[in-house]
């Protein structure tokens, strides 16, 4: 199968999909959603680099890189989890770029507080150029920091600092689990670098059923653009993992 090149207007139009999928525990309701909805390009959060090779049969996706954080004792702890991107086109350029956390991603996560996750886990910011129809796509994806309350800590501050000066000038598409909400300061000074497309009226990208929190009116996931993109059609989708999944059409300007 071919990408869905798009010409109207001269624009290449490709169908993006960014989800946190919370390891292995919804793999039926994703896989179903990506074989139904045929995107392009797949940015994942938490997923167990041991679920790839299923994601990537029933997305149709042949070409992907990971990035790992560390091993998850909620696992089965032989391999780790992380970031990856999935593309239908070939992926030229990879890079991980690691800006907070003090693990090596192939540690176990240590979760009996805020810092012992951060002394046992990598956070990198995964990013690829895919070249389409004569154009390059520039994605980023991360899993930032978590706090247990959404206030920003010290360190997740400084995490973000670091992320954004990791990646200014570089990709023109970033997402992924923020774990900071829209309105605080952590998710709008992502939003002073780059352009939040989430709609305005959406209130959360917590899953009110599938979230062990419940109903919460959270925003943590993102997709941040640079100018140059037009992003068109961005939606977020609930019953398949606990935060929902972000859809959008990208047309990378002529």
């Amino acid at each position: 199968m071919t990408i869905r090149a798009v010409q109207a207007e001269g624009d290449c139009a490709v169908r993006l999909v960014s989800l946190n999928i919370e390891r292995s525990r919804h793999l039926d309701r994703i896989g179903a959603f990506l074989r139904r909805w045929g995107p392009d390009v797949v940015c994942l959060q938490e997923i167990e680099q041991r679920d790839l090779p299923r994601i990537i049969n029933e997305a149709g996706l042949a070409h992907n890189r990971f990035a790992a954080m560390a091993r998850h004792p909620d696992s089965d702890g032989t391999g780790p989890f992380g970031v990856a991107i999935l593309s239908r086109q070939p992926i030229e350029d990879a890079d991980i770029l690691v800006y907070a956390g003090e693990g090596n991603g192939t540690e176990l996560l240590d979760c009996a507080s805020e810092l012992s996750r951060i002394r046992t886990c990598r956070f990198a910011a995964l990013q690829v150029r895919i070249p389409i129809a004569g154009k390059e796509l520039h994605v980023a994806t991360t899993h930032v920091p978590w706090t247990p309350d959404g206030q920003p800590r010290p360190f997740q501050t400084d995490a973000i600092e670091q992320l954004i000066a990791a990646l200014t000038s570089r990709p023109t598409i970033l997402c992924g689990d923020f774990n900071a909400p829209r309105g605080g300061p952590v998710f709008d000074r992502l939003a002073e670098t780059w352009r939040d497309n989430i709609p305005h009226d959406v209130t959360t990208t917590l899953d009110p059923e599938l979230h062990r929190a419940g109903s919460l009116d959270l925003v943590v996931d993102g997709l941040f653009t640079t100018e140059e993109v037009v992003v068109r059609d961005v939606r977020v989708l609930s019953g398949l993992s606990d935060h929902q999944a972000i859809t959008a059409q990208i047309d990378l300007a002529s």
